[in-house]
């Protein structure tokens, strides 16, 4: 039985809402000021300058200069950001069931922060772990890992609930099942190559999944 679901934020308990076109044309712009490649998306890009950062003893100093980028697109999504319909019943739900509900976000902690209480999701999540609280952002499956170990959950224990294919990979690597909530960050078709073990229209659809063969 799953005992812990982990959640992604932004297109997944809430709408997505970051302008992912300018944000990241403005994020290439930083990243390549700051002497760092600029292909893949805004995880990609700092996973790859992150790992430069460690190896030099600078990853304060890239948090230092590229950290209020993000920032800057977090805080105008979260002036957009409305709970997806079920979220708040769905985690009442999974309480009720004795089952733990945690997050790992690429939203940074102010925004998550604000976005969680102005929704009032943030009593029934815990960890959360922001972009601020891990080196790698998803699709690296560092900061799902760090949840199971702070929540002592085995990863066939656990059902990651996500909207991305960034979700699907760092849910995989971390041995997790995933679902993913059609309307987020990517669509359906995205997919193709990279296929989640389900698919869900609405977050009613998830507590299904708890009991589904393989949890």
């Amino acid at each position: 039985m799953i005992r812990t679901v982990v959640f992604d934020f932004e297109g997944t308990l809430v709408d997505f809402q970051w302008q992912l076109a300018p944000a990241q044309a403005e994020l290439r712009e930083a990243f390549a000021a700051q002497g760092h490649a600029v292909s893949g998306n805004y995880a990609q890009m700092w996973n790859a300058a992150a790992d430069q950062a460690v190896a030099a003893g600078r990853l304060h100093a890239l948090r230092a200069a590229l950290g209020p980028v993000y920032d800057r697109w977090d805080a105008d999504a979260l002036t957009r950001w409305s709970p997806r319909p079920g979220a708040a019943a769905l985690l009442q739900r999974l309480a009720a069931r004795g089952v733990a509900a945690a997050m790992v976000s690429n939203i940074g902690r102010s925004a998550l922060a604000a976005g969680l209480e102005r929704c009032a999701l943030q009593r029934a999540l815990a960890p959360v772990l922001s972009r601020d609280d891990v080196v790698h952002l998803k699709p690296h499956p560092e900061g799902v890992r760090a949840v199971l170990a702070l929540r002592g959950c085995a990863p066939a224990r656990a059902l990651f609930v996500g909207d991305s294919l960034a979700d699907v990979a760092a849910a995989r690597a971390a041995g997790l099942r995933v679902a993913i909530v059609r309307g987020g960050e990517c669509d359906e078709a995205a997919f193709a190559t990279a296929a989640p073990d389900h698919f869900v229209s609405t977050l009613d659809e998830v507590d299904a999944l708890l009991d589904a063969p393989g949890g």
